[in-house]
């Protein structure tokens, strides 16, 4: 593998074969016990031996971003890694329940003609936004924003909307209730999924729809028409 950084300042000679490594963008881990079926990497494979074009099969960073995340290896366990900060434990630890819970549910969606068996379970971008936590969720039978309340948040009834106000826009988000979860809000971007059929493409659409959730809209440019009326409108002009 050329050009990984991600660890012992890109030695990756100093990487057991053994160790497991973590995407330092999505945290993904790579196991060499398992391989990676996405890009059909049989068991047994280190990280070390991964092709040139390998890539994260979840976020499609590039193989240089990974991390150590265990290695058996003596000399790894003289170097303790540094604590993972309590706050992306957390997001960590939430990512998995949702994954978990939506996971039963499409033990339950399979035999739908909704499902799309190309894609995958995927929670993109979780993050902490104004007391609650945000990510989209891509599924094989839908993509929705999803927003899960903080614990003293009460939710309007189940199967009701309400517009919540983002940086971008206002959007009308469903209430509901998911086993293993519990209460949740979500706005449907695509349904049903037909037009993928790469989970990588559908990772990076979850990405870019979530970046401009959260991205206040460029101010509209003014004119020198407009500057030199001093900022008056049609409206303003009327009312005269």
């Amino acid at each position: 593998m050329n050009g990984f950084e991600g660890s012992f300042l890109g030695n990756s000679d100093r990487i057991s074969p053994d160790a497991a490594l973590e995407c330092g963008v999505c945290w993904w881990v790579y196991d060499p016990t398992q391989g990676d079926e996405t890009w059909q990497i049989p068991a047994g494979t280190p990280f070390a031996e991964l092709p040139a074009h390998w890539r994260c099969p979840s976020c499609d960073a590039a193989a240089s971003q990974f991390m150590v995340l265990h290695d058996d290896d003596a000399e790894l366990q003289q170097k303790p890694r540094p604590a993972i900060p309590e706050s992306r434990a957390q997001l960590r630890q939430r990512e998995r329940q949702i994954l978990a819970a939506y996971t039963a549910v499409d033990a339950r969606m399979r035999d739908l003609p909704v499902y799309n068996g190309k894609l995958t379970i995927q929670v993109v971008g979780l993050q902490s936004w104004q007391e609650s936590l945000l990510a989209v969720l891509v599924t094989p039978w839908c993509m929705n924003i999803l927003r899960l309340p903080g614990d003293s948040e009460r939710l309007p009834i189940e199967g009701s909307s309400r517009d919540i106000a983002f940086p971008s826009g206002s959007y009308s988000f469903t209430s509901g209730q998911v086993e293993g979860l519990g209460a949740i809000e979500s706005c449907s971007l695509f349904s049903p999924m037909e037009q993928f059929d790469d989970p990588l493409v559908a990772r990076e659409v979850a990405a870019h729809a979530l970046e401009a959730l959260l991205q206040a809209p460029e101010p509209a440019p003014i004119s020198r028409r407009h500057f030199l009326r001093g900022g008056r409108n049609s409206t303003d002009d009327a009312a005269r």
